[in-house]
């Protein structure tokens, strides 16, 4: 992949933007086709089309990068900080008893049994799991006791619409799936550090999220669930793997991250056709109707809702279902 740097990021953000910080676990897995979490959860058009990228002939500028390695450099700091920083001193500060700190054991062997009232705490520990004729892996990022916890550096708009509820719970059921003998609680927790949280939203709607970090508890699937879920997908990806483009499972809607339509109301006909600006916008297609004929004149246009997730997909100039919504250089149809 070529790398590119149109908005002139300067060397020491650079350097940092470009640094590889993930590790895959490849060379310590047993044998056979690995996939992780994050992948397999991935939509089935996806995960098959982007095999098909020549990546070498992909461009990326560094500007695309600071989401993803934010994220990165959160986890590592997070990790750091119980490996490396006094959170003995913390928890005391915390007013945590002395008798609870005492029991805690970071990243103990997880091949040996602990000693009876032992409280472990385990971070970014690589698992896989041989299962029909893959391996899964994945990485958990905070286990304490038997629970797991999984951080998220997001929008607020993910905590407040619960637009990834399902996501949360299905990856902690998958990681459980491999850690079966660490994750034993039913519930897991997500804990948000949001990038966009602003304190006067806060004080005016008590359903915003009340700090600049949260968490919210996600029931997990049963391991027959999961394992059911696991089956299913694979028998997925197995038939349409076989299928041309044509005739391959479509991405859904919300997989597409696609908008709502919406509806314009034009008081000239003639505006409309030279794309100019709509007079009044509708949610729904009876309300512009209405509009229309109370009016007694003009047109009603609707606007297809935007699927936002194209433009972030490894398989975006290989998709024909891409065609539909977007041209090649990723200006709108």
């Amino acid at each position: 992949m070529k790398i590119t740097n149109e908005m002139g990021i300067d060397l020491p953000l650079a350097v940092w933007l470009l640094q590889e910080g993930y590790k895959s676990g490849a060379d310590k897995a047993p044998p056979g086709e690995l996939l992780s979490v994050t992948t397999l959860m991935k939509p089935t058009r996806q995960l098959i089309l982007q095999r098909k990228v020549d990546r070498s002939q992909e461009t990326m500028d560094l500007s695309e990068m600071v989401a993803s390695r934010m994220g990165h450099s959160l986890h590592d700091s997070i990790e750091r900080a119980w490996t490396e920083g006094n959170w003995q001193q913390v928890m005391r500060q915390l007013h945590y008893p002395q008798s609870i700190i005492d029991k805690i054991r970071i990243n103990p062997p997880m091949d040996k049994p602990l000693e009876e009232e032992i409280i472990p705490i385990y971070l970014e520990q690589r698992g896989f799991k041989p299962f029909e004729d893959i391996v899964l892996t994945g990485q958990l990022d905070f286990l304490i006791g038997s629970s797991y916890r999984d951080f998220k550096s997001t929008s607020t708009f993910s905590y407040t619409s619960g637009s990834k509820d399902e996501d949360y719970a299905l990856q902690g059921s998958l990681y459980r799936f491999i850690f079966p003998e660490l994750i034993k609680d039913d519930v897991m927790r997500i804990e948000f550090i949001f990038t966009d949280w602003a304190s006067y939203r806060a004080k005016a709607d008590k359903k915003y999220p009340q700090s600049r970090v949260a968490h919210k508890e996600f029931k997990l699937l049963s391991l027959k669930e999961t394992e059911f879920w696991l089956s299913s997908k694979l028998a997925e990806i197995r038939k349409n793997a076989k299928l041309p483009q044509d005739r391959m499972i479509q991405c859904t809607d919300k997989q597409l991250w696609r908008s709502e339509d919406t509806f314009k109301y034009y008081s000239n006909p003639e505006t409309a056709k030279a794309g100019g600006r709509c007079t009044k916008r509708f949610d729904k297609e009876s309300d512009a109707v209405l509009f229309q004929q109370e009016k007694g004149k003009g047109v009603v246009i609707k606007e297809p809702g935007e699927p936002k997730a194209c433009m972030y997909c490894s398989a975006f100039t290989v998709c024909e279902q891409r065609k539909q919504y977007f041209n090649d250089d990723g200006s709108s149809r």
